[in-house]
């Protein structure tokens, strides 16, 4: 994704096969300007798997820290949580 195509937005209708062939076969990104103001990306799918995946692990990771951080509050926490929990979110699951 480095160095992206820098394309007027008002270009992608007329041109929108050519961007995408761009994308797909160069597995290069296009920026949208309007005003040559980035607007918006066109990404190929493997490049927004790997951002999704990275979105995730980095989601993960964060929580990790959050749960080392919080490790003495935490254990002051009911053994039967996920069960309190889904009794007030779904009503008694377990009758």
């Amino acid at each position: 994704m480095l160095n992206p195509s820098i394309v007027p937005a008002r270009n992608l209708q007329k041109s929108y096969k050519s961007i995408i062939e761009e994308v797909k076969n160069k597995k290069r990104a296009v920026v949208l300007t309007t005003n040559k103001k980035p607007q918006a990306a066109i990404i190929s799918l493997e490049d927004l798997e790997r951002l999704q995946q990275t979105k995730a692990q980095q989601g993960t990771t964060e929580m990790l820290n959050f749960v080392k951080e919080h490790k003495e509050e935490l254990k002051g926490l009911p053994a039967n949580l996920r069960e309190i929990a889904d009794d007030i979110l779904y009503g008694k699951v377990n009758d």
